[in-house]
């Protein structure tokens, strides 16, 4: 995955910003977000609103968290996202 997730974000660098920490070598890098699992990714609007997927959906691997209110806070992918996986999001996204 992290070839692709390097190339993706070599690719697309002028639409959006991708971020990634190594947890093995920084476990606190994940501040209070909740991860069980590498890998984990919390993908967001560029709004900074939580992405809520409208197309692209891999199986049923998109969890979105809710706070106590109810309110969509995060939207959480467990697993390995490949380029095209990627590619696809960022088009749903644009389409939003």
């Amino acid at each position: 995955m992290l070839p692709d997730l390097v190339q993706f974000r070599d690719d697309y660098k002028e639409q959006m910003t991708v971020e990634s920490f190594n947890l093995s070598t920084d476990p606190s890098a994940a501040g209070d977000l909740p991860v069980s699992m590498i890998p984990t990714q919390f993908i967001y609007n560029s709004d900074g609103t939580p992405y809520r997927p409208q197309t692209f959906t891999i199986g049923n691997s998109f969890e979105l968290i809710t706070n106590n209110a109810g309110d969509h806070i995060l939207t959480k992918h467990v697993g390995s996202l490949f380029y095209e996986d990627l590619v696809s999001i960022y088009n749903d996204i644009a389409g939003q």
